[in-house]
Protein backbone atom coordinates (compact mmCIF):
# COMPACT_ATOMS: atom_id res chain seq x y z
CA UNK A 1 0.00 0.00 0.00
CA UNK A 2 1.42 3.30 -0.91
CA UNK A 3 2.45 5.27 2.07
CA UNK A 4 0.10 7.96 3.52
CA UNK A 5 1.66 11.52 4.36
CA UNK A 6 -0.74 12.01 7.02
CA UNK A 7 0.88 8.99 9.34
CA UNK A 8 4.74 10.51 9.14
CA UNK A 9 6.08 13.14 11.34
CA UNK A 10 9.14 14.43 8.67
CA UNK A 11 10.33 18.06 8.63
CA UNK A 12 9.15 19.93 6.03
CA UNK A 13 11.65 19.91 2.61
CA UNK A 14 11.89 22.45 -0.35
CA UNK A 15 14.70 23.44 -2.54
CA UNK A 16 13.07 27.64 -3.41
CA UNK A 17 16.70 28.10 -5.28
CA UNK A 18 18.75 25.38 -7.34
CA UNK A 19 21.23 23.99 -4.93
CA UNK A 20 20.24 25.62 -1.70
CA UNK A 21 17.97 22.49 0.24
CA UNK A 22 16.47 23.79 2.70
CA UNK A 23 14.43 21.68 5.39
CA UNK A 24 13.19 22.47 8.85
CA UNK A 25 11.04 21.23 12.05
CA UNK A 26 7.46 20.07 10.91
CA UNK A 27 4.63 22.86 11.96
CA UNK A 28 3.11 19.73 13.62
CA UNK A 29 5.83 19.31 16.15
CA UNK A 30 5.99 23.37 16.49
CA UNK A 31 2.41 23.71 17.24
CA UNK A 32 2.84 20.23 19.96
CA UNK A 33 5.37 22.31 21.15
CA UNK A 34 3.87 25.59 21.02
CA UNK A 35 7.01 26.46 18.84
CA UNK A 36 9.55 26.20 22.09
CA UNK A 37 11.34 23.46 19.01
CA UNK A 38 12.66 24.39 15.75
CA UNK A 39 15.37 23.16 13.45
CA UNK A 40 16.24 24.58 10.38
CA UNK A 41 19.20 22.75 8.43
CA UNK A 42 20.08 24.65 4.80
CA UNK A 43 23.07 23.13 2.07
CA UNK A 44 24.16 25.43 -0.18
CA UNK A 45 26.22 24.30 -3.00
CA UNK A 46 27.03 27.75 -3.59
CA UNK A 47 28.50 29.06 -0.47
CA UNK A 48 29.61 25.22 0.06
CA UNK A 49 28.30 25.58 3.60
CA UNK A 50 25.54 23.82 5.81
CA UNK A 51 23.67 26.19 8.07
CA UNK A 52 22.11 24.71 11.30
CA UNK A 53 20.31 26.68 13.56
CA UNK A 54 17.98 25.52 16.73
CA UNK A 55 16.16 27.21 18.58
CA UNK A 56 15.12 25.82 22.75
CA UNK A 57 12.38 27.41 24.44
CA UNK A 58 11.28 30.17 22.84
CA UNK A 59 14.44 32.25 22.76
CA UNK A 60 17.71 30.38 22.60
CA UNK A 61 18.72 30.16 19.41
CA UNK A 62 22.14 28.28 18.41
CA UNK A 63 23.76 28.38 14.92
CA UNK A 64 26.32 26.54 13.54
CA UNK A 65 27.94 26.71 9.83
CA UNK A 66 30.09 23.55 8.52
CA UNK A 67 32.42 24.11 5.24
CA UNK A 68 31.24 21.19 2.57
CA UNK A 69 35.61 20.58 3.13
CA UNK A 70 34.94 18.87 6.77
CA UNK A 71 32.04 16.50 6.04
CA UNK A 72 33.18 13.33 5.34
CA UNK A 73 29.91 11.41 5.26
CA UNK A 74 26.19 10.80 5.54
CA UNK A 75 25.02 8.58 8.52
CA UNK A 76 21.71 7.15 7.60
CA UNK A 77 20.12 4.68 10.35
CA UNK A 78 16.93 2.89 10.41
CA UNK A 79 15.12 1.58 13.86
CA UNK A 80 11.42 0.52 14.95
CA UNK A 81 9.51 0.02 18.11
CA UNK A 82 6.32 -2.56 18.17
CA UNK A 83 3.34 -0.60 19.29
CA UNK A 84 1.14 -3.64 18.95
CA UNK A 85 0.69 -7.47 18.51
CA UNK A 86 -1.79 -9.52 16.90
CA UNK A 87 -2.50 -13.32 16.96
CA UNK A 88 -3.16 -16.10 14.71
CA UNK A 89 -3.34 -19.60 14.25
CA UNK A 90 0.22 -19.61 13.66
CA UNK A 91 1.32 -17.44 16.96
CA UNK A 92 2.04 -13.84 17.46
CA UNK A 93 3.40 -11.20 15.24
CA UNK A 94 3.90 -7.52 15.20
CA UNK A 95 1.05 -5.82 14.37
CA UNK A 96 1.45 -1.83 14.20
CA UNK A 97 4.72 -0.30 14.54
CA UNK A 98 6.76 2.71 14.63
CA UNK A 99 9.70 3.71 12.30
CA UNK A 100 12.34 5.84 12.41
CA UNK A 101 14.69 7.12 10.07
CA UNK A 102 17.55 8.97 10.91
CA UNK A 103 20.21 11.52 9.61
CA UNK A 104 23.22 12.74 10.41
CA UNK A 105 26.51 13.98 9.29
CA UNK A 106 29.88 12.98 10.16
CA UNK A 107 32.46 16.10 10.33
CA UNK A 108 36.12 15.95 10.99
CA UNK A 109 36.80 18.00 13.93
CA UNK A 110 40.60 18.38 12.92
CA UNK A 111 41.92 18.44 9.36
CA UNK A 112 45.79 18.51 10.13
CA UNK A 113 45.83 14.61 11.19
CA UNK A 114 46.90 11.63 8.99
CA UNK A 115 43.95 9.38 7.28
CA UNK A 116 45.21 6.40 9.68
CA UNK A 117 43.80 8.64 12.70
CA UNK A 118 41.26 10.84 11.36
CA UNK A 119 38.58 8.56 13.02
CA UNK A 120 39.74 9.86 16.02
CA UNK A 121 38.80 13.28 15.17
CA UNK A 122 35.06 12.84 14.21
CA UNK A 123 31.68 13.79 15.59
CA UNK A 124 28.22 13.00 14.25
CA UNK A 125 25.88 15.47 13.71
CA UNK A 126 22.54 14.96 13.89
CA UNK A 127 20.00 16.23 11.23
CA UNK A 128 16.61 15.47 11.21
CA UNK A 129 14.60 12.13 12.52
CA UNK A 130 11.74 10.83 9.99
CA UNK A 131 8.97 9.27 12.21
CA UNK A 132 5.97 7.22 11.01
CA UNK A 133 3.90 3.84 11.15
CA UNK A 134 5.61 1.29 9.74
CA UNK A 135 3.98 -1.92 8.12
CA UNK A 136 3.05 -4.85 10.15
CA UNK A 137 4.10 -8.16 10.03
CA UNK A 138 2.23 -11.44 10.08
CA UNK A 139 -1.61 -12.40 8.84
CA UNK A 140 -3.40 -9.04 7.98
CA UNK A 141 -6.90 -9.62 8.35
CA UNK A 142 -7.42 -5.38 7.50
CA UNK A 143 -5.57 -3.24 5.73
CA UNK A 144 -2.56 -2.05 7.16
CA UNK A 145 -1.90 2.19 6.73
CA UNK A 146 1.95 3.13 6.92
CA UNK A 147 3.38 6.68 6.66
CA UNK A 148 5.77 7.89 3.88
CA UNK A 149 8.64 7.87 6.15
CA UNK A 150 11.46 5.94 4.10
CA UNK A 151 10.17 7.42 0.60
CA UNK A 152 10.68 11.30 2.34
CA UNK A 153 13.69 10.75 4.54
CA UNK A 154 15.35 8.41 1.60
CA UNK A 155 14.40 11.35 -0.83
CA UNK A 156 16.26 13.69 1.67
CA UNK A 157 19.46 11.95 1.87
CA UNK A 158 19.70 10.90 -1.75
CA UNK A 159 19.39 14.87 -2.50
CA UNK A 160 21.99 15.88 0.25
CA UNK A 161 24.69 13.08 -1.23
CA UNK A 162 24.45 15.10 -4.37
CA UNK A 163 24.96 18.39 -2.90
CA UNK A 164 27.80 17.51 -0.34
CA UNK A 165 29.30 14.99 -2.80
CA UNK A 166 30.01 12.75 0.06
CA UNK A 167 28.76 8.83 0.00
CA UNK A 168 27.03 6.98 3.13
CA UNK A 169 29.36 6.00 6.13
CA UNK A 170 27.88 2.89 7.52
CA UNK A 171 25.30 0.31 6.70
CA UNK A 172 22.31 -0.74 7.88
CA UNK A 173 22.24 -3.64 11.06
CA UNK A 174 21.12 -6.99 9.53
CA UNK A 175 17.79 -7.33 10.95
CA UNK A 176 15.67 -9.83 10.95
CA UNK A 177 11.48 -9.78 10.78
CA UNK A 178 9.47 -11.63 12.85
CA UNK A 179 9.52 -15.29 10.73
CA UNK A 180 13.41 -14.71 11.19
CA UNK A 181 13.93 -13.55 7.79
CA UNK A 182 16.64 -11.31 6.75
CA UNK A 183 16.10 -8.65 3.68
CA UNK A 184 19.37 -7.83 1.38
CA UNK A 185 19.08 -5.71 -1.54
CA UNK A 186 19.35 -8.00 -5.14
CA UNK A 187 21.44 -5.61 -6.59
CA UNK A 188 24.23 -4.41 -4.15
CA UNK A 189 23.76 -7.06 -1.48
CA UNK A 190 23.58 -4.54 1.26
CA UNK A 191 20.88 -5.64 4.62
CA UNK A 192 17.59 -3.53 3.90
CA UNK A 193 14.74 -3.12 6.91
CA UNK A 194 13.32 -6.37 7.34
CA UNK A 195 10.42 -6.35 5.00
CA UNK A 196 10.17 -5.83 1.45
CA UNK A 197 10.86 -2.59 0.15
CA UNK A 198 13.76 -0.63 -2.25
CA UNK A 199 17.31 -0.42 -0.88
CA UNK A 200 18.70 3.04 -0.10
CA UNK A 201 21.76 2.66 -1.30
CA UNK A 202 21.14 1.66 -4.87
CA UNK A 203 17.28 1.76 -5.14
CA UNK A 204 17.51 -2.13 -5.85
CA UNK A 205 14.77 -4.34 -4.73
CA UNK A 206 14.88 -6.12 -1.39
CA UNK A 207 14.66 -9.66 -1.24
CA UNK A 208 15.11 -12.34 1.33
CA UNK A 209 18.27 -13.88 1.68
CA UNK A 210 18.29 -15.83 5.29
CA UNK A 211 15.46 -17.37 7.07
Amino acid sequence: MRGLRLLTLAPRVDEQHPGVLRARTPLLMRLLTLGAVYREVIVDRRSRYVIIERRLLWGLRRQRVIPFRIVRRIVYDYDRTVTSLRAHLHGVDSGDEIERFDVALVVATREDVPDSHAHLYEEQVPLFSFHGEGQGGGLILRPDLEGQQEQLSRRYVERLRELLGVGFGNELEQLSDDAGRAWSCSGCGRPGPPRAGRCYYCGGQLEITKS
